[in-house]
């Protein structure tokens, strides 16, 4: 077994210390009249998300005055519009497609990591022969928006230009992959790579962590005003959110049933496996769920600055807020 095959092989996952206690010492009782609040995700219903669907079934969210509402993702849906344009209160986006959108102007903030070891990956057919970046040149490889970043990044420190592949933007990434569509996909090693591998396909996977571009991934964000106005609402949400992400990390075995709820078609085995090989991703056993460090950020900007991905300037501090963290974490 390989190094990169060993971080993630579940039987060595490490179940790190999980910091509980205060989630649940402010937590209210459930109010009559519930709050609506709207969550857009950044990909469509599956283990990804456990922890938000644990804080709605667990009630976790109702104790907090909310009835909250989730709108599923794709590989093409601006993330970050529905939130700025209030139509979602709060949003799932990759950190680093939030540091281009503070550039850009738009008012999108972080208030916590979930993904804080980031589980984007490229994988190719082991048949194919592609194990490194440079093997790219020459060859169709998925690049959605969401992994736009992270590709331009690892493929500037691996000194490949954009000329020398093809990009090539599709919703679908096994299929295309089986057939021979494309030769490389991007994705998440928590969810398409397991599901490939379940269904008996072999892979080779690349790593942009093997190639100096470390991002946190999963990131729960809201906007400038609705902290401004609501801080009390934020505050609320993202309780009860740590606390379902506590819970689904502690029962990972019951996360196939809460993910079935809004997605019938889910197979709940596949559903476990992701959930359990996320764990370390999640509770890395440094901190606390959600908590985010400045240097991640300052790192993850110096990178996409370096690699010509992000070229406005930027003041990386107001790209995310630790206020709420801190508050209920007690720090």
């Amino acid at each position: 077994m390989n190094k990169q095959s060993e971080r993630f092989t579940v039987s060595k996952l490490i179940f790190f210390p999980l910091f509980i206690a205060a989630l649940s010492a402010c937590a209210p009782a459930a109010p009559t009249q519930l709050t609506p609040v709207t969550v857009q995700l950044r990909w469509t219903h599956n283990a990804q998300f456990a922890g938000f669907y644990a804080a709605a079934q667990k009630n976790y969210y109702a104790a907090e005055g909310l009835a909250v509402i989730f709108v599923e993702g794709g590989a093409n849906i601006d993330f970050i519009q529905p939130v700025s344009e209030g139509k979602a209160q709060f949003g799932i986006a990759s950190a680093d497609s939030l540091v281009l959108a503070r550039a850009e102007n738009k008012p999108a903030r972080a208030i916590a990591t979930i993904y804080r070891r980031s589980p984007q990956v490229f994988f190719a057919l082991a048949q194919s022969g592609i194990t490194r970046p440079q093997d790219f040149v020459g060859k169709k490889v998925r690049v959605v928006p969401a992994s736009a970043a992270i590709t331009d990044s690892m493929m500037a420190r691996a000194n490949i230009r954009r000329d020398q592949y093809t990009a090539v933007n599709i919703a679908a990434n096994l299929p295309p992959l089986y057939s021979g569509e494309i030769d490389v996909s991007s994705g998440f090693l928590t969810n398409e790579v397991i599901t490939a591998q379940a269904a008996g396909y072999k892979l080779n996977i690349i790593y942009p962590d093997d190639y100096g571009v470390h991002f946190y991934a999963d990131t729960i964000f809201t906007t400038d005003e609705l902290i401004a106005k609501n801080p009390n609402l934020v505050a609320r949400f993202l309780r009860a959110t740590l606390k379902g992400w506590t819970f689904a990390v502690e029962n990972p075995a019951q996360v196939g049933a809460l993910v079935q709820k809004y997605n019938s078609n889910a197979d709940l085995a596949l559903e476990n496996i992701k959930m359990t090989a996320s764990i370390p991703l999640i509770n890395t056993g440094e901190d606390h769920i959600g908590w985010m460090k400045p240097e991640i950020w300052a790192g993850m900007e110096k990178t996409l600055r370096e690699q010509g991905v992000l070229t406005q300037p930027v003041d990386v501090s107001q790209v995310y807020t630790l206020q709420f963290v801190k508050e209920i974490y007690g720090k």
